[in-house]
This record gives C-alpha cells, sequence and structure tokens, in this order.
C-alpha cells in the first residue's frame, strides 16, 4: 500500500514538474529549462530510492526531452552545414515600397567583417521564437556589380564565386550575420523568408561599409579587414586580412610583415581610404613574412601559438644578433626538436625563443 502512494506521489510529483505544451512548439530556451528540471527530478528520485518503475517513468520524461532538444528547428540550425542554396528574399522597392520576392544565393564581399558564429545562434533563437525585428533592413547588392568591379566573391562556403555563376548570388553588406541564420534554419527544411531586403548599388563597398556601421564597435580586427576592403590595392592590409581568417591577431601580423603593428591612427585613415603612414622603423616585407610563418607551421608552430609575438620578437632579435640567413636556417631546424611541441607551448618571451634558436643552431 506504501509502495503504491509513493508511485502515485512520484507520478503526480513529475506530471507537475514535467508538463510539456504540445499545442506550440517551445523555444529552445524553455525547453532546455525543461530538461534541466527533469534531470534534477530523475536525480533527486534515485537518491530517494524510489521503486524502480518510477524511475523509469521520470527517465523516460528525460529522454523525451533530450529527442525534442535534438530534434529542434533550432538546434538542427545551429549545427547544420550550409550549402549555397537558393532561399527567397522579400526585395522592397526604396522608392515605391512595393515588395516581390526573389530567389538567390548568399554571398559576402571579401574582406568584411568577420561572422561572429554566437551572434548567427542568438538570431536562429530569435528568429524560430517568432521575435525577430523586420523593421531593420538587409542590405545587398548584386553580385555581378561587384565581380564586374573586381571584387572577390564568395559564397557561404568560401568559395570564390566566377563571373558565370554572380547572377545567382545576392552579396550581403549589412545583416551578414541575420541572413547566415536564415539560411541554417532554411537548411533544416524550414521555409524562411528573409524579409525586408534593400538593394543597394554602390561603387566603394568599403566606404559604404563603415558608413553603415559607423565603426564605433568595431576591434582592430574588424577595422582592419575592411580597411583592407576599402584599399584593394594595399598588400600590407590585404595579407594581415587574409591571415586573420586563419585566427593571427592584427598586432602580431604587423610585427611580422612591417616590424611593427599599425597604429590606430593609421588604421583609422586606411578605413576612410586615406594616405597613413607606419611607425617609425617599419619596414614592410610581405615575402619574409610569409617565409616566417610558413616555416614555424612546416617545424608544427600552431597558429594560435604563432600569433603570440614572443615568436616573431625573438626571431628578429635572433636576426639582428646573426644574420637574417642563419635566422631562417634555424628556423628550418625548429621541426628536429625533441619534445618540440611542449617546447614551444614553453616560449613565454622573445628571449625564450632567441635561446631555442641558438639550442638548433649550435
Amino acid at each position: 500500500m506504501e509502495t503504491e502512494k509513493s508511485i502515485s506521489m512520484a507520478n503526480n510529483e513529475s506530471q507537475v514538474n514535467n508538463t510539456v505544451d504540445n499545442t506550440t512548439q517551445k523555444s529552445m530556451e524553455n525547453l532546455k529549462k525543461d530538461l534541466k528540471k527533469a534531470e534534477r527530478n530523475l536525480d533527486s528520485l534515485i537518491k530517494k530510492k524510489f521503486p524502480l518503475v518510477v524511475i523509469e517513468a521520470q527517465r523516460k520524461i528525460v529522454e523525451e526531452l533530450e529527442a525534442e532538444v535534438a530534434n529542434h528547428p533550432e538546434m538542427k540550425a545551429s549545427e547544420i552545414k550550409v550549402k549555397p542554396d537558393f532561399i527567397t528574399f522579400e526585395v522592397v522597392d526604396g522608392d515605391t515600397y512595393q515588395k516581390r520576392k526573389v530567389n538567390k544565393k548568399l554571398a559576402f564581399v571579401e574582406n568584411n567583417r568577420p561572422v561572429d558564429p554566437k551572434k548567427v545562434s542568438t538570431f536562429i533563437s530569435t528568429i524560430s521564437d517568432g521575435k525577430y525585428e523586420k523593421a531593420y533592413p538587409v542590405i545587398v547588392i548584386p553580385a555581378t556589380s561587384l565581380v564586374e568591379q573586381g571584387y572577390t566573391v564568395k559564397d557561404i562556403e568560401g568559395n570564390v564565386i566566377t563571373k558565370e555563376e554572380a547572377e545567382d548570388y545576392f552579396v550581403i553588406l549589412d545583416g551578414q550575420h541575420r541572413s547566415i541564420a536564415f539560411a541554417r534554419i532554411n537548411a533544416t527544411g524550414e521555409t524562411c523568408v528573409i524579409p525586408n531586403v534593400r538593394i543597394k548599388e554602390k561603387e566603394n563597398i568599403g566606404e559604404y561599409l563603415v558608413e553603415i556601421n559607423r565603426v564605433g564597435n568595431w576591434d582592430t580586427k574588424d577595422k582592419i579587414t575592411v580597411a583592407a576592403l576599402v584599399n584593394k590595392e594595399d598588400e600590407l592590409l590585404n595579407v594581415m586580412a587574409k591571415r586573420m581568417e586563419e585566427g593571427f591577431n592584427p598586432s602580431t601580423l604587423g610585427l611580422i610583415y612591417a616590424k611593427k603593428k599599425l597604429s590606430d591612427k593609421a588604421t583609422s585613415l586606411a578605413l576612410k581610404g586615406e594616405e597613413y603612414t607606419l611607425p617609425q622603423g617599419a619596414e614592410i616585407n610581405i615575402e619574409r613574412g610569409n617565409k616566417f610563418i610558413t616555416l614555424c607551421q612546416m617545424a608544427g608552430i600552431e597558429v594560435k601559438e604563432l600569433t603570440k609575438r614572443y615568436f616573431i620578437e625573438g626571431f628578429d632579435g635572433y636576426s639582428t644578433a646573426t644574420s637574417e640567413n642563419k635566422a631562417f636556417e634555424a628556423l628550418k631546424k625548429l621541426g628536429e626538436l625533441k619534445d618540440k611541441e611542449k617546447k614551444f607551448k614553453d616560449i613565454k618571451s622573445g628571449n625564450d625563443f632567441i635561446a631555442l634558436l641558438k639550442k638548433v643552431s649550435a
């Protein structure tokens, strides 16, 4: 009798604490809250040594919630690999405000601001919950226009779009995170139209990006990336923008390619397309910088280590004390070191790397 009472009480408790509303699809946030609550209830039942039938009933509730979380469109959208497929844009005419639906693929101009995955996930959640604010426009430009102007345009997988392919694409100028979020949701099988899309024709795309974003909340990486877009012929800015995609930070890249990091003033001038000057003692040498990075990577130094300034500072110090040729020869020998991964991680200063270069050169 006591067991039956316990089962009844436990079942009642589970029903109260684990009620699932099937009339509408819950948000991912609420589902995760329900799952945590159900898991706590399960732990409590196990600790209190409730009958097995009660524990198994609660375990089933947990499993059902886990399945709901795994199959939720928001979860699928976050995990799915998005391919360059057509999605629907609701294009609004800037003069008449008439709307028309256009099917295009997403494209991005090279050296636009980097995409933050966390922001994309936030927009996926907002769109899935029906809370997306349609008042904010997504600004696009036909890919054909940019390709003809000589810009490098890439699809959502990072592949360069040819002139022949460009007709199928809209380049996202403002609204990258929102557009990728819509693309991810569509990739799960849902049908989501990107609303309030405005088409812009602009010759200097980099200048336009600076205008609409006002630069205020940009970090140095954002500024240099867009500055490279504004100054398409600037070799230093463009090589830095490409290397930052690999995980390098801008300060270290300045040391690698110019022996000095770019000042905020220089970056701000470059963003405006104006002439900028490098700090005193700077010396641009792209070939030298690329050789340094390549030899370090051949030796097994990962980007997350190499982007710390200690390596280039140590290399420059050893090069000054000996010669550049000897410094490069030492880099080539780093791969022969025993326990080299540990030795690289132990580098905490330029002097540490100088000591290591001396060791392999002895």
